[in-house]
């Protein structure tokens, strides 16, 4: 029997924003790398599905190269192939920065998908705060974590796992088609951090800078962009008391 609802196929559903949008999206379709054959078997029977393609291997040592490419690229392809209505495909800002692995692969993915796809979006952003992140550089400073690698001058941009829900889930949003930023409006440094809520931090000496040269206000779809990244970290705390 076919689906003429509308259904959301959210990948890499097991941790971070995948696993958010699953746990907050009724109905939704979680594929992880363990159900990854039989959920893409079912949606094939699905007319009106929204793919939220959070799935990506952001390993920096990576081993096994064929399984890199099969957890990034080949996933893609198979999802692009499916009678999707709708594809979303989160991407980072890290492709306006220095080429890494990491960046390289997120530019290439973001190509195809503007190549092949239709109706779809591409969301560059930057660092994720929610319940289901992983341990950050932020978290180290909030608990004086020992063994912090970055440089007290390392600049991050945050937003919340829940504005990116309020996005993807609104209907006034499914009409827009392309690449588009979703940041807050202001970095803020590690160091900022350490002394805003008083931390006593050691830190290490590799500086990492998220770069917002190339971002337009008029490519930035967040909600409240008028919002610092300090103050995306203060209602963070707020919703993890």
């Amino acid at each position: 029997m076919t689906s003429k609802r509308k259904i959301y196929l959210i990948t890499g559903a097991g941790s971070g924003l995948g696993k958010y949008l699953h746990k907050n999206i009724p109905g939704s379709l979680g594929l992880t790398r363990s159900n990854r054959d039989e959920i893409l078997r079912y949606c094939t029977k699905i007319e009106d599905l929204v793919i939220l393609h959070c799935a990506f291997n952001a390993k920096r040592d990576v081993e096994d190269y064929s399984d890199y490419l099969d957890d990034n690229v080949f996933l893609t392809m198979e999802l692009l192939s499916l009678p999707y209505s709708r594809f979303v495909y989160f991407s980072s800002v890290d492709v306006y920065g220095a080429l890494t692995p990491y960046s390289f692969l997120k530019r290439a993915v973001g190509d195809l998908i503007a190549k092949v796809a239709d109706n779809y979006l591409i969301l560059k952003l930057p660092a994720i705060l929610g319940p289901y992140m992983r341990p950050n550089s932020l978290i180290r400073v909030l608990e004086e974590a020992p063994g912090l690698t970055l440089s007290a001058e390392s600049s991050f941009n945050y937003v919340l796992q829940s504005d990116i829900l309020n996005l993807v889930a609104a209907d006034k949003t499914t009409e827009i088609v392309g690449e588009y930023d979703f940041v807050s409006s202001t970095n803020v440094t590690l160091a900022e951090i350490a002394s805003h809520y008083n931390k006593n931090v050691t830190f290490g000496n590799f500086t990492y800078e998220t770069n917002l040269s190339k971002i337009l206000e008029k490519n930035n779809l967040h909600p409240s962009r008028t919002r610092t990244s300090l103050e995306k970290i203060e209602l963070f705390l707020e919703e993890t008391k």
